[in-house]
């Protein structure tokens, strides 16, 4: 239901920072809209935390909060089923 992970990386910087813990919900129990950041397992990138821009009937298209973050464009599309959770709060 809900899950502890620790920030790697800058490309949710400034909002997220690289060593902040975030506690996120499983997907099953939120309706997902733009707006909010989700965490996602790429099969190429691993696991990455990024805000939904954009929503679609096949997915979700998403970005980092920094200008150098990775995003749909490198990415592609986040279906439904690489979602692990949505972000609920962070501890700095």
């Amino acid at each position: 239901m809900f899950k502890v992970s620790k920030i790697q990386g800058n490309s949710m910087s400034p909002s997220l920072k690289e060593g902040d813990f975030i506690i996120s919900i499983s997907k099953h129990f939120v309706r997902l809209k733009i707006g909010d950041k989700i965490v996602f397992n790429h099969s190429e990138y691993g696991f990455l935390i990024k805000e939904i821009c954009k929503k679609t009937d096949n997915g979700f298209y998403v970005q980092g909060t920094s200008s150098l973050s990775t995003d749909s464009k490198s990415i592609g599309l986040v279906t439904y089923e690489m979602i692990e959770g949505k972000l609920v709060f962070t501890i700095e």
